[in-house]
């Protein structure tokens, strides 16, 4: 699934302690993630 492929690839926690960060850190790694997946 989308989300175990997000843990593996950049790990589980997200490092941002608010709630505001924590929604940026997970918003880029799903860009990364679609980024990556839409080029390969």
């Amino acid at each position: 699934t989308g989300f175990s492929q997000l843990k593996e690839d950049d790990g589980e926690k997200l490092r941002s302690r608010s709630w505001h960060g924590q929604f940026r850190e997970l918003t880029r790694k799903c860009i990364v993630h679609n980024l990556t997946q839409a080029a390969s």
